[in-house]
């Protein structure tokens, strides 16, 4: 019994001794004007303005044949290659570089069955790309005055 009763003292005696060993010192406040203001210009840094183009020039492959083609494809007018119909809907480059990275949105098409929609970059042809047995087809870039003469 005597034992239990110094556990006792000795857990409850814990907690103040602790207390007294803790301190404390109060965090400056933050200035959030600040780190805002911060944010929005990396922001801004992040952000590339572009341009639209009405058109786009594609890299055509068919693996079975070993052919290669250089694809001109105006928006809005869907263009046969091999057994695909390939759609632009939009391409954008960058409006301070127009020979720079083309993102173009298109569709293709294989017998009337869509097998891609969205957007593919120049710059980086494997993130969003065409999955198909026969055919690979990549963005160049956009058609532009500079790059195309129209």
């Amino acid at each position: 019994m005597r034992c239990a009763a110094l556990v006792a003292v000795v857990l409850m005696a814990t907690p103040l001794i602790a207390q007294d060993a803790i301190e404390v010192t109060p965090l400056e406040p933050l200035d959030l004007d600040a780190i805002i203001e911060d944010v929005l210009e990396e922001q801004q840094k992040a952000i590339v303005r572009t341009v639209t183009s009405d058109g786009v020039v594609l890299r055509g492959v068919d693996k079975l044949d070993g052919t290669v083609e250089e694809l001109s494809i105006p928006a809005g007018v869907p263009l046969v290659f091999g057994g695909l119909s390939l759609t632009l809907k939009e391409c954008r480059y960058p409006e301070d570089n127009p020979s720079g990275d083309a993102f173009a949105f298109l569709t293709i098409d294989e017998q009337g069955v869509e097998i891609f929609s969205g957007w593919m970059i120049g710059s980086s042809p494997a993130l969003n790309a065409l999955d198909h047995q026969r055919y690979d087809v990549w963005v160049l870039r956009c058609k532009t005055s500079d790059t195309e003469g129209g």
